[in-house]
């Protein structure tokens, strides 16, 4: 059942790119095992924990089907789609023709790291981060911060149903370079991993900022300036300046930009 229904979706892609997605997943994530249907109530509080500046939309994806199962009518904000007309092939489609070339082969990296990296019973301890342009209904490509959660595991270690949530970061002005973080919830986290060359050791302390100097960073992702942001917090310009220095020595940046794409991989933003 499942390959008829995978095989059928999978001859739907337009081009080779959007085919070599579903090879990746036939191969990595063969279900062979289902578990009872998602019952979407008991996943509200988990939607809740990805939600990050910016207007975003979430779904709940089923690998078994390769169909959607809920789409958030704010998808309809982002991206000037209805809810009911977003499937998977959609999505792939309108992908900026750079990134949809290389997006199988960041699946193919979360692919590594969950099924063969960590053990199935941290899978659904971690999610996946990733950046991509996709084109709106208008025309333009945004920027989409792309978050996705595994919500079921079946007894084989497959991943039935994900949670996926996007959110429009085209404000960010960072550049994409499709690595790929994996953020764990109380497990070690894996930071701007390359999918061409992944190396599975750049472990990061996540607890590096202290209160403060987080109100700064999601700040300075707003374009806010010293003054603004000394404004806001009721500290001097001093201050800011102060603490802008702390960051950026403590996350290895080199400027806002680059501080900010860093806070992005690490779930921070």
């Amino acid at each position: 059942m499942f390959d008829r229904e995978f095989n059928n979706c999978h001859t739907l892609g337009k081009n080779n790119d959007i085919e070599k997605v579903y090879e990746v997943w036939r191969t990595h994530n063969h279900i062979k095992l289902k578990v009872a249907p998602l019952e979407f109530r008991k996943i509200i509080e988990q939607v809740a924990t990805f939600f990050s500046a910016g207007s975003y939309y979430y779904y709940i994806f089923n690998f078994a089907t390769l169909q959607m199962e809920y789409v958030h009518p704010t998808i309809k904000n982002v991206l000037g789609i209805d809810p009911e007309k977003f499937n998977i092939e959609k999505f792939l489609s309108i992908h900026h023709p750079d990134d949809l070339k290389v997006f199988n082969e960041k699946e193919a990296l979360a692919s590594q790291f969950l099924f063969n990296y960590i053990s199935p019973k941290d899978i659904p301890y971690y999610k996946v981060v990733y950046v991509n342009r996709v084109k709106h209904s208008q025309g333009h490509y945004i920027k989409l911060l792309h978050q996705a959660k595994a919500l079921q595991v079946t007894e084989n270690g497959k991943i039935q149903h994900v949670l996926g949530v996007h959110t429009d970061i085209s404000y960010l002005k960072t550049p994409v370079d499709h690595k790929v973080s994996f953020i764990g919830e109380g497990k070690p986290s894996y930071y701007s991993i390359d999918p061409i060359n992944p190396i599975f050791n750049r472990l990061k302390n996540t607890n590096i900022y202290t209160s403060q100097e987080l109100n700064i960073i999601h700040l300075i992702s707003e374009g806010k300036s010293n003054l603004e942001i000394a404004e806001k917090l009721f500290i001097s310009v001093n201050t800011v300046k102060t603490h802008r220095k702390n960051i950026l020595q403590k996350s290895n940046a080199n400027n806002s930009a680059h501080l900010i794409a860093n806070c992005i991989r690490e779930g921070i933003i």
